[in-house]
């Protein structure tokens, strides 16, 4: 794993919160917390690559909660990442569903006392927090290769490329050139849009990078000498706006 991560992670827990009873794997720093962060999944749900990275981003002192985005079907994990299988529970998310557990987990890093919580997303949870940058009172978001740029993935939810038209807080996107769900004429749309706001956002694009190749360092299409380089400028971008 990039050295953004501290070994000595404390093991998360899971605890509900909500009105909905949103379960949130949570894990929170020994030391005094530098701000908060809520951890969206993949469409395979809440799998060990995310219940990991929330405990490492505490032991970098951050307050880090990943809601359960699938708790209203039973909470599926789809460990043998069966796309068509995983639709099943994706297509049934809904924009109030994903609003509502986004705040669930927003109110519990604030109410253990994070001043500024930054969502980051990989894939499925990417696109929902390049939506949530501009439509939930949140302090700065980031998204790993999170399609639907061109078009929603869910009624309710603003594409990409229209979220980053109405972005109210800095947003950093990370990409790969060679992903075949976030097509290069998206790309050069979502850095024109980007181009035109004032919330010092930006992106990167990774040439010869396919989609997913951060969050799991034994799959296949994982690419280690870029996964190093995009969680420095994760690490930069959040002691920047969350301090």
């Amino acid at each position: 794993m990039p050295t953004f991560f501290s070994k000595d992670d404390r093991p998360p827990v899971i605890e509900t919160c909500g009105a909905d009873g949103t379960p949130l794997t949570v894990s929170q720093p020994s030391q005094t917390a530098r701000a908060g962060i809520v951890l969206l999944h993949e469409i395979w749900g809440m799998t060990d690559e995310i219940a990991t990275l929330t405990a490492r981003l505490a032991s970098c002192g951050y307050i880090t909660a990943a809601p359960h985005l699938y708790h209203r079907f039973g909470s599926p994990v789809v460990t043998d990442r069966v796309f068509n299988k995983a639709r099943r529970y994706h297509n049934r998310l809904s924009a109030e569903g994903l609003s509502a557990d986004l705040e669930s987990a927003l109110a519990w890093a604030r109410a253990r006392g994070a001043h500024k919580v930054a969502l980051v997303g990989f894939s499925m949870g990417g696109t929902i927090a390049l939506w949530a940058a501009a439509t939930i009172k949140i302090d700065a978001a980031i998204t790993f290769y999170g399609s639907g740029l061109a078009s929603p993935r869910w009624p309710g939810v603003l594409s990409g490329i229209d979220a980053a038209r109405e972005l109210k807080v800095p947003w950093l996107g990370v990409y790969g050139e060679r992903d075949a769900s976030t097509p290069p004429d998206d790309l050069l749309l979502l850095r024109k849009t980007l181009a035109l706001s004032a919330t010092q956002s930006k992106m990167i694009v990774y040439p010869q990078v396919g989609h997913g190749f951060a969050l799991n360092p034994r799959a296949r299409r994982h690419v280690s000498a870029e996964t190093e380089e995009a969680f420095e400028q994760v690490r930069l971008f959040l002691e920047t706006h969350l301090s």
